[in-house]
């Protein structure tokens, strides 16, 4: 503790120190560039996000199933029936807006059957929702083939905590790994006018994980687990920590 103390003190007289060098070369500058100085500041204070944002009061999903028709997206390898990304994408979108109906949130479906639709009407019939959140369902492909488990993305407009939501539930499935939530730049993120959300539910070329996604009582599971991080995100929202 005394050297904790000591530390403490040490900082805080630096810090005081720092400040009245730097308020000591203020003064020294021409006021021309004191009013720069001061416009900047002001500039960066005014971009900064001080309070974070997280959508609670959606009433409608839009539930994407991911690829369709002639794209078949990710797929098993080796030997073995061939599990394509687009059916198991199209049998768990089902089961998230059946469930979710049930717990009486209106729901949209971009595709409800093996058909192909571009990203852009995907995006389209979303931005027409009004309070809504987008969520497009996926399964995973990597070349090293011991990659596993789940992971979550989300275009940063309030969707960081639904995003965290999914991403906990999913990943403490048996055999499960996180690997974590992230922002990125898929065109269904991108240019989603609200918020939205990318779930890769498992990895394909992961020959024991492929196994597992086939199975529809893991389908069921996972499922149930998307659609509970939903409907939970309507209550009032956890704090950020």
């Amino acid at each position: 503790m005394a050297r904790f103390s000591h530390f403490s003190t040490g900082m805080q007289a630096s810090r005081v120190l720092y400040f009245l060098l730097s308020a000591f070369y203020f003064l020294l500058l021409p006021a021309m560039w004191r009013l720069f100085t001061i416009c900047v500041i002001l500039a960066l204070l005014c971009g900064c996000e001080t309070t974070p944002y997280n959508i609670t009061d959606f009433n409608t999903v839009v539930v994407d199933a991911g690829h369709g028709g002639h794209d078949s997206g990710a797929f098993t390898r080796g030997r073995g029936p061939r599990i394509k990304e687009k059916d198991l994408t199209l049998d768990m979108a089902q089961r998230v807006n059946y469930k979710l109906q049930a717990a009486g949130f209106r729901t949209v479906m971009t595709r409800s059957g093996d058909y192909f639709i571009t990203l852009d009407n995907r995006v389209s019939r979303s931005n027409t929702q009004r309070k809504s959140v987008f969520v497009s369902i996926h399964f995973n492909y990597g070349r090293r083939r011991g990659a596993h488990g789940a992971e979550t993305y989300h275009n940063a407009r309030g969707t960081w905590q639904l995003a965290e939501r999914i991403q906990c539930s999913l990943a403490t499935m048996p055999y499960g790994m996180n690997r974590g939530v992230h922002t990125a730049s898929y065109w269904v993120l991108r240019k989603s006018e609200g918020p939205a959300i990318l779930v890769e539910c498992g990895f394909l070329s992961n020959a024991a994980e492929a196994k597992r996604c086939a199975n529809p009582a893991w389908r069921e599971e996972a499922a149930t687990r998307i659609a509970n991080a939903i409907i939970a995100q309507r209550q009032p929202p956890l704090e950020r920590f």
